[in-house]
């Protein structure tokens, strides 16, 4: 299967017009034998001001021409063979290796350079037995900038995420972008209960200083003043607003407030992150998309669970196709114990209890079946906890175009759990069970304490099953992969990674249904130039078909209904973020699920 960004890589077909209409491109050693008419034009293209980005096999393929040696500059290198390969970033504050993954490892024959030009610098290297070598590098070539990288020469590794990420900042890197960037100040509004992690997170980040907190509870004000000492509070929006200085909000209201807020911040120029969910109905959403275009401005939603280990770990089983095609997916989350008293289970201003752990679990599902969804119905029971308005036991049901099925449970009178995974496919399948913890301590007298953890506090045990040619059916745990240091921060901030890009580059920002990390960004996509890279779209998956399943300002669901309170427009904020369309798409009172987890669509990323 072709990577979306193969379709960025120069072929004999499209040379000449990408000469003369891209400021950027994308060699890989395909086009061979290079006419000397077709290798001045390329020189003259960097020498002029363009960049291009040499990829795999281009620096072993070219560097015996000679115009396109004096691009490259004196080369000398190895094969190695098939075997895995660890790239280290030489410097973190470089433009290509900011805030990404200082390491990573990819399996692959590389062309290990041993030497490069000495007025090059080394941005990737690795060690082959106790030796240095470069992975890619930088040169200036008259007015215009190459980068060379001998990774990618395999799908496998041009499907890796770091190597997608490293293709997208090169592509910026010789197109011209400014290397140098100003911190992005944030402002929050709302210190709740997440609130310190939000702070934490945004202090771990290069470029982002955490300046301004609002809430109108003094106390949190004080408690986030304790942990951020250098953090200015206020009490009142308004000032939030009219604070120039301020880049990127962050929403972490109740819900019901999320739109306001939002759009009360776009309105003010400020880019916004939002906690899940996004907002409460399909209408809210479109208008605050249709703002955000307006404004210019980066609009996304706080989205952390898509690095859960075994989410990931589930997601890699169907990348190796162990289990073969999906076409079966149970979810569950729930207990039986009595809801809070506070707003989480208030429905007016919840959204209901669909937009908590819903938001991750729905979006999980689609992420792991992309296929376009054809018919979504649910399921409600109020019977045990009439002193909330949220439903005791909601479920969902979504079918989809491939004809597979998935569904999801969320219940707070289950007095027995089903598994939190049960997902079948044409091979196999992958059960994951809750683990029952204690957490033991001891008292000052010596006495034990035992504190049995809820459910979710501790991650499943993962089980693949998986069928033999006699008949067997094999049973395997599975371990989890862990979580890198780098990771831990975009888990937690990638949103306002993604706005601070936006607000450093003056980029126009098109959002989409949900976001997960720049540095764990797994497709890339460029579209346009105008007058170089124009259009950066990111995912964690191949580019998503995007299918219209509803119309109209909100989004009506065939929900069968036992209880009091319809499910209403859930699924159209499935993920916890806005459904929206690309720049030039339909309109706003179109509603259209991009079911892959697209981040955003930016000019110069």
């Amino acid at each position: 299967m072709p990577y979306p960004q193969d379709a960025l890589i120069t072929s004999r077909s499209t040379l000449s017009s990408r000469l003369a209409t891209q400021r950027v491109l994308i060699l890989d050693g395909s086009i061979i034998p290079l006419t000397l008419e077709e290798e001045q034009a390329l020189c003259a293209f960097v020498e002029h001001g363009g960049g291009i980005v040499f990829v795999g096999n281009a620096a072993e393929t070219y560097r015996g021409y000679q115009l396109l040696r004096e691009l490259l500059g004196p080369l000398h290198g190895f094969c190695t063979p098939r075997c895995e390969i660890i790239a280290r970033a030489v410097d973190s504050n470089h433009f290509i290796t900011r805030r990404v993954d200082p390491t990573f490892a990819i399996k692959d024959e590389v062309y290990l350079l041993e030497q490069i030009p000495a007025d090059a610098e080394a941005v990737w290297r690795t060690t082959w037995q106790y030796v240095s070598c470069t992975l890619a590098y930088t040169r200036t070539h008259g007015h215009g900038r190459i980068f060379c990288t001998t990774l990618g020469a395999s799908p496998a590794t041009r499907a890796h995420p770091s190597f997608q990420q490293m293709l997208a900042r090169a592509s910026r890197f010789v197109g011209g972008a400014d290397t140098q960037e100003r911190t992005v100040r944030v402002a929050m509004i709302g210190y709740g209960a997440i609130g310190f992690e939000h702070g934490t997170a945004i202090d771990a980040v290069p470029g982002l200083e955490y300046a301004l907190v609002c809430d109108r509870n003094e106390e949190r004000l004080a408690l986030a003043q304790q942990s951020f000492p250098s953090i200015a509070t206020c009490t009142d929006m308004d000032e939030v607003a009219r604070d120039d200085s301020i880049d990127l909000v962050i929403v972490s209201t109740p819900p019901n407030t999320h739109t306001s807020i939002s759009m009360q911040m776009l309105q003010a120029g400020k880019h916004v992150v939002s906690e899940k969910p996004f907002c409460l109905t399909t209408a809210e959403a479109d208008t605050m998309i249709q703002l955000a275009e307006e404004q210019q401005r980066a609009l996304t939603v706080y989205q952390c669970r898509r690095w859960d280990p075994d989410y990931l770990a589930i997601q890699q089983i169907m990348q190796r196709g162990t289990i073969g095609p999906i076409f079966h997916m149970e979810t569950f989350i729930g207990g039986y114990a009595h809801p809070c008293n506070y707003w989480h289970s208030h429905e007016p201003i919840s959204g209901g209890v669909f937009y908590d752990w819903g938001s991750h679990y729905l979006d999980w599902m689609l992420q792991l079946i992309p296929d376009p969804v054809e018919s979504v119905r649910g399921i409600e029971h109020k019977r045990v906890w009439h002193d909330v308005t949220n439903a005791d036991q909601a479920s969902v049901y979504l079918r989809f175009a491939g004809g597979q099925e998935a569904s999801f449970i969320h219940s707070d009178i289950a007095a027995a759990l089903k598994p939190k995974w049960y997902i079948l496919g044409e091979q196999g399948a992958i059960v994951g069970e809750w683990r029952h913890e204690t957490v033991k301590t001891r008292r000052w007298s010596g006495d034990l304490i035992e504190e049995r953890l809820a459910p979710a506090e501790s991650l499943p045990e993962l089980y693949v099953f998986t069928y033999d040619a006699d008949g067997a059916i094999q049973r395997q745990l599975l371990t989890l992969p862990p979580v890198s240091e780098m990771e831990k921060v975009p888990r937690h901030e990638a949103p306002v990674e993604m706005a601070r890009l936006a607000a450093s580059y003056g980029v126009r920002v098109v959002p989409h249904m949900s976001a997960g990390p720049v540095s764990l960004a797994a497709n890339l996509h460029l579209a346009a130039s105008l007058p170089g890279i124009r259009a950066i779209e990111y995912g964690l998956n191949a580019i998503p078909n995007r299918t219209e399943f509803g119309t109209g300002a909100d989004l009506s669901l065939d929900a069968v209904v036992d209880g009091q309170i319809a499910i209403g427009t859930l699924v159209a904020f499935i993920a916890c973020g806005a459904i929206s369309t690309l720049a030039g798409g339909v309109g706003s009172d179109s509603l259209r699920n991009s079911v892959g987890p697209l981040l955003f669509v930016l000019l110069l990323t």
